[in-house]
């Protein structure tokens, strides 16, 4: 297994320059929550956290956790469909959240989506999409679950919440339905 968080440097792109094929762009693309997606294509949804805590910023190089070595809260996931692993994903928080609406610190197996697309407060802000075909920690996840080698794309949102900012990245594991 990987260290915890596992670093998602990548060459972060704009869809308009991934050549990924119309099914990946789509799910790429989804403005509305993943969780509910992903709900709707299974019978079993599930959530497990993998790890969650309080970090100094050594691996994110988005300009919203700068300067690095700023300390942020990292949750990272893996998003189950009948009980096959289809997403790791990583939420990055400011350490102090706001006390100020919902407590996104304690989430336990609860999923992101079901709450941050439920407060018309908190608004995506941008979006960018990499491929990690060459991530090695990756590679690493996706051995111990004992998943094929394959594509491996995600995307990072951003996202505001009065004034505070909330980074979610998204990786399809190999066999998700957006590479079916």
């Amino acid at each position: 297994m990987p260290a915890h968080p596992i670093p998602l440097r990548a060459q972060w792109i704009s869809i308009e320059h991934a050549k990924v094929t119309d099914t990946l762009a789509d799910w790429l693309l989804e403005s509305g929550s993943l969780t509910k997606r992903l709900k709707s294509q299974c019978q079993q949804f599930a959530v497990e956290v993998l790890s969650e805590k309080v970090v100094a910023n050594r691996f994110c190089d988005h300009a919203v956790f700068k300067p690095p070595g700023t300390n942020v809260r990292v949750r990272e996931v893996l998003l189950f469909c009948d009980n096959e692993p289809m997403v790791y994903a990583q939420t990055w928080l400011p350490e102090q959240q706001s006390q100020q609406g919902v407590d996104l610190a304690h989430l336990g197996n609860n999923p992101l989506g079901e709450v941050i697309f439920q407060d018309p407060q908190i608004q995506r802000v941008g979006m960018e999409v990499a491929d990690f075909a060459h991530n090695q920690s990756l590679a690493e996840l996706t051995h111990s679950l004992k998943l094929p080698g394959g594509p491996l794309w995600g995307r990072r949102s951003c996202f505001n919440l009065t004034n505070q900012q909330i980074m979610v990245c998204e990786i399809f594991l190999p066999g998700a339905y957006p590479y079916l």
